[in-house]
């Protein structure tokens, strides 16, 4: 309510303290503002930078760029991965035999105890594992016999394990690796003559061989071809660039001939693979110049939040660099890469496919090598987004920058307010001067 000569002191006081903080509000909310659209900024272009790292990643930490793949002709024989330096070809080949190791099986009753003497020797692969039986308990029998085998410590891979079928109890003798090299013989000898010996002895002599060492074999190019051999079921490289490993072998007649088709291994250039590998990439790329252009690049009647920093422009700079630089020998054109004049990617595969066809391997190496532009564009985003990296550096200076306002602006409504209670306390006391002046007037 105003007074009885017109003045509200508080209006007043009001008026003046608010004409005189108008332009430090107005500097701290521009200073604020432009923050905070940095900060907003660099944000959105380190999760697009995130997601070009992530891309990068799956691809150079998982399968690889998979440029080829494996068919067969015929399911269940044969499984295959394709490694850098594979030639497009395609082979035909029999399953001979699969890699096997030796198996015995030694019938014993199942009463049977160990002997108080006598020494069982079992050689596999060189090497002898050589048990005292007199350091066994008599009464432990087959399982006794069994643990300290498998528990042995000369043993170099035997494994025993205990059958039990038609009132006896049979202790299998199995090596743990494959291949012919792997032949295992059994002995026993230092006995004094005792039941239990004998009756170990008389199983070793009579034992039983369920399967026998041998060395997993094909026929590439088919019946009577190149034959390669493996201790294992795993053909690693003797394809030039194919790892192969052998599940199932070809039926055969009494006479050794085979009775189905070879099987047919096809390896080819995998388009759809190599596109698909690559678009993640290029997808996020293209995304974070989007970003960095949309932050750094004034439109009329309007700036933009970055269009001063230097640092954004700088990231997208280092990336152009290593894109512009791919490893000796092969241009980005030849490696499917094209650059628009905005910057930003596009496959062509074609270009990639040729390349494959001409250079096996080339693609792989050019991308994902050891020197392969993204390794090198993955060494290039770490240093932005590391713990203490330059993205993180300059959110924490922004943040440090927006607090100093917020205590700015904390300071200036502490002094604003000083200056209005000064105010309405001057215009207060002129208010209660004039009544006093109009007061005394009226008694005239």
């Amino acid at each position: 309510m105003f007074g009885m000569n017109g003045m509200d002191p508080s209006s007043m006081a009001q008026m003046l303290m608010s004409a005189e903080r108008a332009p430090l509000d107005g500097l701290l909310r521009s200073q604020r503002s432009q923050l905070s659209a940095q900060k907003e900024a660099y944000g959105q272009i380190k999760g697009k930078l995130q997601a070009l790292q992530m891309a990068i990643k799956e691809l150079t930490s998982g399968t690889g760029l998979s440029s080829q793949s494996v068919g067969f002709s015929a399911e269940g024989y044969a499984s295959a991965t394709v490694k850098a330096g594979a030639a497009n070809a395609d082979y035909q080949l029999y399953v001979k035999q699969l890699a096997q190791s030796d198996q015995y099986s030694l019938a014993l009753d199942e009463n049977w105890t160990v002997p108080t003497q006598g020494v069982l020797d079992i050689t596999l692969d060189g090497q002898t594992l050589s048990l005292d039986l007199s350091t066994l308990d008599s009464a432990s029998g087959l399982t006794g016999l069994r643990d300290a085998i498998n528990q042995a410590t000369d043993n170099s891979g035997v494994q025993a394990s205990l059958v039990r079928a038609d009132g006896q109890t049979h202790l299998m003798l199995t090596g743990s690796k494959t291949g012919a090299s792997q032949a295992m013989t059994i002995n026993l000898g230092g006995g004094n003559g005792e039941a239990a010996f004998t009756e170990l002895q008389t199983a070793i002599g009579n034992k039983t061989q369920l399967a026998s060492a041998q060395d997993a074999v094909i026929e590439l190019g088919g019946a009577g071809g190149l034959q390669l051999s493996s201790t294992t079921n795993t053909f690693d490289g003797q394809i030039d660039g194919l790892n192969l490993t052998v599940s199932k072998a070809h039926a055969q007649d009494e006479f050794g001939n085979y009775t189905d088709a070879p099987l047919g291994l096809s390896v080819a250039t995998d388009q759809a693979a190599i596109e698909e590998s690559l678009k993640g990439i290029v997808d996020a790329y293209n995304a974070l110049v989007g970003e960095v252009q949309k932050h750094t690049q004034s439109k009329e009647g309007s700036s933009a939040a970055l269009s001063g920093d230097s640092m954004a422009r700088g990231l997208l700079g280092r990336l152009r660099g290593t894109l512009s630089n791919p490893p000796d020998g092969v241009s980005l054109a030849e490696l499917g890469i094209k650059t628009d004049r905005y910057g930003k990617l596009s496959l062509d595969t074609a270009a990639m496919a040729r390349l494959q066809e001409s250079r096996p391997g080339a693609l792989e190496d050019a991308f994902t090598g050891a020197g392969g532009l993204l390794t090198r564009l993955e060494a290039d985003t770490k240093p932005y987004l590391d713990r203490n990296g330059t993205l993180v550096q300059r959110d924490r200076s922004l943040q440090s920058g927006l607090d100093r306002i917020a205590d700015r602006q904390e300071a200036l409504d502490s002094r604003m307010n000083k200056v209005y209670q000064r105010y309405l306390g001057q215009f207060t006391r002129m208010q209660t001067l004039a009544q006093q002046m109009q007061q005394t007037m009226s008694m005239f």
